[in-house]
């Protein structure tokens, strides 16, 4: 991985740190409060899709962008 690529990685994760605080919030904090973790619904695959997911989104946007932005 070339510099400009991390480099733009790093400003892909900044743009989204806040929107992405607020949704881990919504679609992990709530249903824990609610106790869905507790009862064997599939939380667990749940949270791990809702976590990982949208990083690799953000990884690949950044990639993407210092690809074609150079």
């Amino acid at each position: 991985m070339t510099r400009a690529m991390g480099q733009a990685i790093a400003r892909s994760f900044r743009r989204v740190a806040t929107p992405l605080l607020w949704y881990y919030a919504v679609a992990i904090a709530v249903p824990v409060a609610n106790g869905a973790a507790g009862n064997g619904t599939g939380f667990v695959e749940h949270a791990t899709f809702v976590l990982v997911l949208p990083l690799v989104f953000i990884v690949l946007a950044g990639i993407t962008v210092s690809v074609f932005h150079d």
